[in-house]
């Protein structure tokens, strides 16, 4: 971030992915009067605006999802749950949200556990609490490491019901073991995952209306497949790369950044001022591109 900011050419905004680096930069930001616009950060944290003032996303927070897991253990009468969260504060933020509504519904959390990065002591612990419907939080990577260890306690099959998080790719459950040296096969992970539920916000639009793009979100998905094909990625088996669930929410942030700086643009030019004269002390223009992020609103392809 150092060298983007000290190098030419002057930065107007900055463009940020997932929570980790987006809480980072955010925080930091305000201090270059810059805008930060995140396409994939879930953490509710980022919502503070008191910690994020000059933070905009466009992908939902993370507590979307628990009004539909409560909804699920009411529905097959659920009384009793157990957490696993890897120790990143995108899921523990999302973990108290989760506990308040499990406490309004009248749902017990029988344990909770967290781990950094090695999942092993804190999997062996739901077995020896007797978990048996677990709400699983963490990133791709670690929810390798925790089903394998699932499949050597024996945490799965039917007696067993484990909630994952939707944004991973299909067939995550089954790629780079050799890697990350995971010690399962490809079917003892598949084992091990069967009977899974996950739950996702809606990423892409529903309806087939033409978007500011001129592209309905159908016309856009076709066009990432293709170029995506182009590039190797085998789209016929359904097997997409990291990212592909938040492609529309990254080309909407695009469109955003057009929009509120082409409205910026019309705002400065009554006061004789240029998006050129933005400097990192410049209070003024950095509050009119604010202003005009705020108030920026289009029907687009997420």
């Amino acid at each position: 971030m150092y060298n983007l900011l000290y190098n030419k050419p002057q930065k107007l905004m900055l463009l940020a992915g997932c929570s980790t680096v987006c809480t980072t930069v955010a925080e930091a930001a305000k201090m270059w009067n810059l805008i930060v616009l995140c396409y994939g950060a879930s953490s509710p944290a980022l919502s503070d605006r008191s910690r994020f003032p000059t933070l905009f996303r466009t992908h939902p927070s993370a507590t979307v999802h628990n009004p539909t897991r409560i909804k699920l253990m009411e529905k097959f009468g659920w009384s009793r749950v157990a957490i696993l969260q890897q120790a990143e504060e995108v899921f523990i933020s999302t973990v108290e949200d989760l506990e308040n509504r499990c406490k309004e519904a009248g749902i017990e959390i029988v344990t909770r556990q967290s781990f950094l990065s090695d999942p092993t002591d804190a999997v062996r612990n739901l077995r020896r609490q007797d978990a048996r419907i677990i709400v699983g939080l963490f990133y791709v990577v670690a929810a390798r490491r925790v089903l394998c260890e699932m499949y050597k306690q024996n945490l799965y099959g039917r007696a067993y019901v484990w909630f994952f998080i939707g944004w991973y790719e299909d067939n995550w459950y089954e790629v780079n073991l050799e890697n990350e040296n995971i010690s399962c096969t490809k079917e003892q992970m598949k084992v091990a995952a069967e009977g899974h539920l996950t739950t996702e916000a809606l990423m892409w639009n529903q309806n087939n209306r033409k978007t500011i793009s001129g592209m309905t979100s159908e016309d856009f998905r076709k066009r990432l497949n293709e170029a995506l094909m182009s590039e190797g990625y085998d789209i016929s088996h359904k097997r997409y790369p990291e990212g592909y669930q938040e492609a529309p929410l990254a080309y909407d942030a695009v469109w955003s950044v057009a929009l509120a700086f082409n409205k910026t643009m019309e705002r400065l030019k009554w006061r004789k001022r240029s998006l050129k004269d933005f400097t990192y002390t410049d209070k003024e223009i950095a509050d009119e591109i604010y202003a005009a992020m705020n108030s920026t609103q289009f029907l687009g392809v997420s």
